[in-house]
């Protein structure tokens, strides 16, 4: 696979992605099916560190300190999605902006990558078609050039035999 090709779907699959995100965001019967799927808790002993009521509050910590330092942390941690305003993104401004960086840089990426363009595959098609002019007219020179040396060699000959010819004449005087 080349690189453009690996590029393609990279982009290809990010968008994919993002478009799953934005289905599961905004269909509320879909988000409800997650959150009855996904657990509250991932582990036996997560309500305690999140601070909520556990059979072991009044062996290892004060109530009232294990309340607020929960609730703080747990307010510095946690994002909800439907917090985050996202009308502001969506496909068609990361496609819009991807296809400017891609015209904006093109000419980089050509000359980084080294790839051919439409120009490029153009001038080796005048190219080839010259070359292959060239090597047919060159093929017809050589036809031409053992034709006439086959003839120069007929008459080479004939005049090779008519010389023996002579030379056995004034042999045999």
């Amino acid at each position: 696979m080349e690189v453009i090709e690996a590029l393609a779907i990279l982009i290809l699959v990010i968008a994919i992605i993002i478009l799953v995100y934005y289905y599961l965001l905004n269909s509320p019967e879909t988000a409800q099916k997650l959150r009855s799927i996904v657990p509250n808790t991932a582990d036996a002993h997560m309500d305690e560190v999140l601070g909520k009521k556990s059979d072991y509050d009044d062996l290892s910590k004060d109530k009232a300190a294990a309340g607020e330092g929960s609730d703080s942390m747990s307010k510095k941690i946690k994002i909800k999605l439907s917090d985050i305003d996202m009308s502001s993104l969506n496909t068609d401004a990361f496609s819009s902006k991807l296809d400017a960086f891609l015209d904006v840089k093109s000419d980089e990426l050509i000359k980084d990558w080294s790839l051919a363009t439409t120009n490029d595959l153009n001038e080796l098609e005048s190219k080839f078609g010259e070359t292959t002019g060239k090597v047919d007219n060159l093929e017809k020179s050589f036809d031409e050039f053992r034709k006439s040396s086959e003839e120069f060699q007929k008459v080479t000959e004939e005049k090779l035999a008519s010389l023996d010819e002579r030379i056995e004449s004034l042999e045999n005087k």
